[in-house]
């Protein structure tokens, strides 16, 4: 019995001796860049230990089983499994190796015999060129050089490949919304206080005659109706139907494009195979209806590409080509000026039964008007055509640390304008016709050369940079026989110097330069331009696996007008808006020479802010542009000149979250962007203040001094220094003398959002907007009111005794009724005839915010055989206007198409709303 307790206690002491023992863990360590380091910090989490690694990387550091191992400052872990005993780590680190005889040349030589292979490689007298290819298995080429001296060549397997896409789709357009018309009163006026149809032999251009459904058409033979003319309602008489005259249809366009590829190379046994060839081909043609009647544009387009290497250059050619013919262009207004007319025809005539009359002359509701099929009939299928031709050429050659590109491009463009109105069209009673063409050629030379140097961590580069442009335009109008020739040549060069430094989870970087600007047509060349950047970059902030970035910009830059684009569009503010069927522009810039360049100065600040699929970015802009150019007339001659100097700044803020998984299979990604600016004009030259920019005499965007950049100035109502409303004599509120500001276009910030859901093969794609604040004139509503074609005329047309808010001269508050269209008097008194044509345009200035979905689209995808995700299939709807606070078309359509027109609406085109289907499949 005494035995087993002394086995006992000898078994304990094993156990516990055991438990003692020291155990430890081994290898390599690597730091972020995965290379071993010296002097790495590996501490053991568990027991707070830590060693530091020897010249390659090794270290040994106590850990038991379980323990967790952190380097990198805790950016890499690891959890022991096996510990060793020292004695067994160190053993393993001794190279075992077995005892071999002692070998010597003196013994060899003794029992071996010396024989010589007169055919062995290595005694053969010929030898290969360093020039030969290496690594083959197979021999294409074996050519004497020199005596004893060959160059050899492999065979190489080449290979060709193609591959490509097709796509087709069609799309269904219909228009947005558009002001809401009345369909209840005649043509017509009172007449010794009744109210009375007058057709178009009247001349008559008001809506304020009777209600339809009083009156019914006799039946008798009248040029221009084919049901005869309207009379009161009698026995036989039955009451007439309003015609509809809406020229929008719902069209369909289609979309077809063949992209082909083809890949030559050969599979080598280089480790970096790449296409020794490609070429690429796209064919494409488009055929986009619009929403009026036979109104289309086709396009057609090839594009091809060849990339190549040639010696040690990368090599790109290009060539695009372009065709576009249309059955009209809007240059003219013409468009705007077909749907003015149709919304201006009274319901009692229709615009369809005939264009002409007997005598041949346009048949429309009054000699002052137009029929809008009228304006649409032409002889020519096109009457726009344009051709465009781009060639380019770029190469790339790399010398270790230095970099050479060479892009040269060659761009001929070519437009035809046919531009037509015929006799007996209003405010042009013998028509008139105007060919006008342009022919643009453009010449672009762009080479940068880099060079690189410093070490890893800390890196610079400078760079050269030449850009060369010559542009030449050619406009020629045939009515008044005028060519206008355009030519500049300028050059920029930017000398850049950038340097970035890495250490691991910090980087800085800097980027300064200065540039030239060298121009035939400018007054005075910029040899100072200078630029600057900067950023800070913070990695893994607190081990929050978060980065955080900071930069910020200065830019000086010097520009001047394209020469290719028109002004002529400028002509509008010749003419008061009710004149406006007069605008036909053939006048052109003068000259682009002696004038100062556009010289800008521009500050931006923001940062970057992301962690794992979150990302935050915010920047402020600061750019002041000064002695800025616009159009004027000077002695009828359309001239430019530099007038103004403003601050254009703001902030935008933009917020995503990618691939939020919700499951296995789906998957979201959220983005939004918030942005908000404004365009203040700090000064205007001496005589220019509140110069037109855009629209008509009597209603345009200006430039003023102190203002937003297009603020809108116009009529306005008279108030008292309370700002109440002078009622005049009659109780009306009093128009004021002049012209003011009366609206800002600038919205208070623009909010976007775009949402991407995906479950397995489908994909949905939301993208909408929300435009908050801005203004908008709306002159569409004003000239429909004037007329009496306004839903809102026929609305309010029967209130009497309305006492409108305000005072009198003498300041007493107003207490005169009036009737907003009474039969007694002249049409002229009434509510809305009463202020002219556009009536106050105080009045009809809207708030232009919106809220619209621009697109939504479902996309699915399926294998076809061994193509995976090949076919694809989307359905689409682009430009759903939800909601929109102004009565009319919507707020984001310009002013006769102009590009600085917005903010002015007189009778802007509405815009699309397109319902599609693409398919698409990939080979």
């Amino acid at each position: 019995m005494r035995k087993f307790y002394l086995l006992l206690l000898l078994l304990v002491f094993k156990i516990i001796s055991a438990q003692n023992s020291q155990l430890y863990y081994s290898g390599i360590f690597l730091n972020h860049k995965e290379k071993p380091q010296n002097f790495l910090k590996v501490l053991n989490k568990s027991s707070g230990i830590y060693e530091l690694t020897d010249e390659k990387g090794f270290a040994i550091i106590a850990a038991k089983a379980y323990d967790t191992l952190v380097w990198n400052n805790g950016k890499n872990t690891l959890i022991v499994y096996g510990p060793n005993e020292l004695k067994f780590i160190l053993e393993n680190k001794i190279d075992k190796k077995r005892v071999e005889n002692v070998r010597s040349r003196a013994y060899d030589s003794l029992i071996s015999k010396n024989t010589k292979d007169k055919f062995s490689i290595e005694n053969s007298p010929q030898k290969l060129t360093v020039k030969s290819d290496k690594n083959f298995n197979s021999v294409r080429k074996l050519k004497e050089i020199a005596q004893d001296t060959f160059k050899l060549k492999r065979q190489t397997t080449t290979y060709l490949n193609f591959n490509g896409s097709f796509t087709t789709s069609f799309d269904i357009k219909r228009r947005n919304s558009i002001p809401q018309t009345q369909r209840k009163y005649v043509q017509g006026r009172s007449d010794n206080g009744n109210l009375v149809w007058q057709g178009p032999e009247t001349n008559e251009l008001f809506s304020f005659g009777p209600d339809i459904s009083t009156l019914g058409f006799d039946k008798q033979p009248y040029q221009y109706d084919q049901n005869g003319r309207l009379i009161p309602l009698a026995n036989g008489v039955s009451s007439a139907k309003a015609y509809n005259n809406d020229l929008f249809k719902t069209t369909v366009g289609y979309n077809n494009q063949l992209r082909l590829n083809a890949f030559i190379g050969d599979n080598g046994y280089s480790y970096n195979n790449s296409d020794k060839f490609r070429l690429s081909l796209d064919l494409g043609q488009q055929k986009d209806q619009m929403y009026f009647i036979d109104q289309y544009t086709i396009i057609n387009s090839f594009k091809t590409k060849l990339s190549t290497k040639i010696l040690k250059y990368s090599v790109n050619f290009t060539f695009n080509y372009e065709e576009n013919k249309a059955t009209n262009s809007n240059r003219i207004g013409l468009l705007n000026r077909v749907y003015q007319n149709s919304l201006l025809t009274p319901i009692s005539f229709s615009n369809d039964q005939s264009l002409y009359l007997a005598n041949g002359l346009q048949r429309s509701y009054s000699q002052f008007a137009d029929n809008p099929q009228f304006l649409l009939d032409q002889e020519n299928k096109y009457n726009y055509r344009d051709n465009r031709r781009q060639l380019s050429f770029d190469l790339v050659r790399n010398w270790g640390s230095f970099r050479l590109n060479i892009s040269q491009s060659y761009e001929n463009d070519y437009f035809w304008n046919s531009d037509s109105y015929q006799p007996s069209t209003y405010g042009f009673a013998n028509g008139f016709f105007n060919v006008r063409t342009q022919n643009n050629k453009l010449y672009n030379s762009n080479i940068l050369g880099t060079y690189s140097f410093g070490i890893y961590d800390f890196r610079s580069e400078v760079g050269f940079n030449h850009i060369l442009n010559d542009r030449e335009s050619d406009i020629y109008n045939d009515s008044n026989n005028r060519n206008y020739l355009y030519q500049r040549t300028s050059q920029d060069y930017i000398f850049n110097y950038k340097l970035d430094y890495d250490d691991y989870d910090f980087k800085v970087g800097a980027n300064i330069g200065n540039a030239f600007y060298i121009s035939n047509t400018s007054k005075d060349n910029n040899y100072w331009l200078p630029k600057a950047g900067a950023y800070i970059r913070f990695t893994d902030i607190f081990n929050w696996n978060m980065d955080f970035k900071m930069l910020g910009t200065y830019t000086q830059l010097s520009s001047e007008p394209e020469i290719t684009r028109s002004y002529a569009s400028y002509g509008t503010i010749l003419f008061n808006a009710q004149d406006s069927y007069q605008y036909f522009p053939i006048n052109e810039v003068e000259t682009f020479e002696n004038l100062s360049n556009i010289n800008s100065k521009e500050w931006k600040a923001g940062f970057t802010l992301t962690r794992r699929n979150l990302n935050v970015e915010a920047e402020y802009f600061n750019r002041s542009i000064s002695d800025d150019i616009f159009p004027v007339f000077k002695n009828n001659q359309l001239m430019l000149k530099n007038l103004a100097d403003h601050t254009y700044s703001g902030y935008e803020v933009n917020f995503s979250y990618d691939n939020i998984y919700l499951g296995r299979d789906f998957r979201m990604t959220h983005k939004a962007s918030f942005f908000k600016y404004k365009d203040i004009v700090d000064r205007v030259n001496t005589g220019y203040n509140n110069l037109a920019l855009s629209g008509f005499s009597d209603i345009y965007k200006t430039l003023t001094e102190g203002q937003v950049l297009g603020t809108v100035m116009g009529s306005y109502f008279e108030r008292n220094s309370n700002g109440q409303l002078i009622i005049d004599d009659f109780g009306y509120p009093k128009k004021a003398a002049g012209m003011k500001i009366i609206a800002d276009p600038t919205p208070d910030f623009v909010l976007k959002f775009n949402h991407s859901f995906n479950y397995k093969m489908f994909s949905l794609d939301i993208n909408w907007e929300w435009k908050k604040g801005g203004q908008i004139w709306n002159g569409t509503q004003a000239v429909l009111d004037y007329y009496g074609r306004s839903q809102i005329s026929v609305d309010e047309r029967n209130i009497k005794n309305y006492v409108f808010q305000g005072v009198n001269s003498i300041g007493n508050g107003n207490q005169i009724p009036v009737d907003f269209y009474d039969p007694n008097q002249n049409v002229s008194e009434n509510r809305w005839t009463r202020y002219g044509y556009l009536g106050v345009a105080e009045d009809y200035v809207q708030e232009s915010d919106y809220v619209r979905i621009n697109n939504i689209s479902l996309t699915t995808k399926f294998d076809v055989g061994k193509f995976k995700r090949s076919l694809g299939v989307t359905f689409y709807v682009n430009n759903i206007l939800l909601w929109q606070a102004n009565k009319g078309a919507d707020p984001n359509q310009n002013f006769y198409d102009f590009d600085n027109g917005r903010g002015l609406d007189f009778f802007n085109l509405p815009s699309y709303k397109t319902f599609g289907c693409m398919v698409s499949f990939q080979f």
